[in-house]
């Protein structure tokens, strides 16, 4: 007996920003007439499976057999039976049932998820789209719930992480010497705690840091005095034009919504030949490309970049020119590779033990040598003279 093809329902897209929780998706469909089956579309947390807490709502909708192009209509300001909206050739398609949190709190990413599942309740197949929300609002209200865990701490069980930051202080030392002149002035952007204080050096230059959150600011103020402490927007500096030898950003560019205009900010208020010294997150290291999508490596990493792209495309179109890369480890131990499975990092996974601490201190290196496949990001440019892309016109 010929079994009938189990529905299959495909996103045209693996990625949305959301405007004001809103957006659309378009879809396309099979459906056979003999296929038995239930259709859901669930919105989740990203990186999130936790019920109720982390789970938005789901949708259920019947699909007529038919091979069609669809649209999903989000509108997730208020969350309700509405919030997620089906139409087939522009006829509405109501949902047969639903759930929602109308408490849910929004993290900057969500994981939108089409799943169809068997009579049973067994996954048929499941596409996910990765949605983007870059309010303000969300932001503001995700880094105050996050406040209390900022910064690293150690972990016995789980040293990657730690180990990995222990080995950037230590070339990010190297590059701050080197770069920023002596009796200079460096800004510290999106600063959290500040690794010019945690690195716990008589710098010979002024340090001027910042950050939205002003409870944290407030409290490394206390903290450390020898740095002058501020609340600001990273991607709107209140300082006039060309006042600072040095910018640093560490791990903030991934955060911002508009990162054109942040770097055109940032080479704003360098002087001519100040550097600008930016750590992030590689948007094509290993795993990502080996899933072939992307994969934010934390929940509020709205804009993750590649090498190519930071190096050769925005930070020359923002008035930079590109000094030279530090980057950081190569995700060399993949495991699910040609199962179907999500591909992922032994060592950041299973392997995140203190018996594999060796392994991960010997490939922290390797990201310098393939810098395109690497998994951090640091790049040192330099402000280039004349005028930066946002004022050419």
């Amino acid at each position: 007996m010929i079994r009938p093809r189990s529905p299959r329902v495909v996103p045209t897209q693996r990625s949305l920003v959301l405007d004001h929780r809103r957006g659309v998706i378009d879809i396309r469909y099979t459906v056979t007439p003999q296929a038995r089956y239930i259709f859901t579309i669930d919105v989740y947390g990203y990186g999130s499976r936790e019920h109720p807490s982390r789970h938005l709502g789901w949708w259920r909708f019947a699909l007529d057999p038919a091979h069609a192009d669809g649209r999903l209509s989000l509108t997730l300001d208020p969350i309700d039976a509405n919030s997620v909206a089906l139409t087939i050739n522009e006829a509405p398609v109501p949902p047969l049932e639903c759930w929602y949190n109308s408490d849910f709190a929004f993290d900057p990413l969500l994981d939108l998820q089409l799943v169809t599942r068997d009579p049973s309740g067994d996954i048929l197949r499941l596409e996910s789209v990765l949605l983007k929300c870059p309010d303000r609002d969300i932001l503001r209200a995700f880094y105050e719930r996050q406040y209390a865990t900022d910064g690293y701490s150690s972990a016995e069980d789980a040293p990657f992480l730690e180990e990995l930051h222990q080995y950037k202080l230590t070339h990010l030392k190297e590059l701050f010497l080197r770069y920023i002149p002596p009796a200079g002035r460096a800004l510290d952007v999106g600063c959290g705690r500040s690794l010019f204080a945690d690195l716990q050096t008589p710098f010979p230059f002024s340090i001027h840091a910042g950050d939205l959150n002003y409870d944290s600011v407030h409290t490394r103020a206390s903290e450390v005095p020898t740095q002058t402490w501020s609340t600001f927007d990273a991607s709107a500096l209140p300082f006039r034009d060309a006042q600072f030898d040095a910018l640093f950003a560490g791990e903030v560019i991934e955060h911002v919504p508009d990162v054109e205009a942040t770097l055109q900010e940032w080479w704003r208020i360098l002087k001519v030949d100040g550097i600008a010294i930016i750590t992030t997150p590689n948007r094509e290291r290993l795993v990502a490309v080996a899933n072939r999508r992307e994969c934010p490596y934390s929940v509020d990493h709205l804009n993750e970049l590649s090498y190519r792209q930071l190096t050769q495309h925005l930070l020359p179109r923002a008035g930079f020119a590109f000094v030279e890369q530090s980057c950081l480890y190569l995700e060399l131990w993949l495991r699910h590779l040609f199962t179907g499975q999500t591909v992922e990092d032994f060592l950041q996974r299973e392997g995140n033990q203190r018996r594999y601490v060796w392994l991960m201190r010997r490939l922290f290196p390797l990201g310098r040598y393939l810098p395109r496949w690497s998994l951090g990001l640091v790049i040192v440019a330099r402000k280039r003279p004349g005028r930066n892309a946002s004022r050419l016109g």
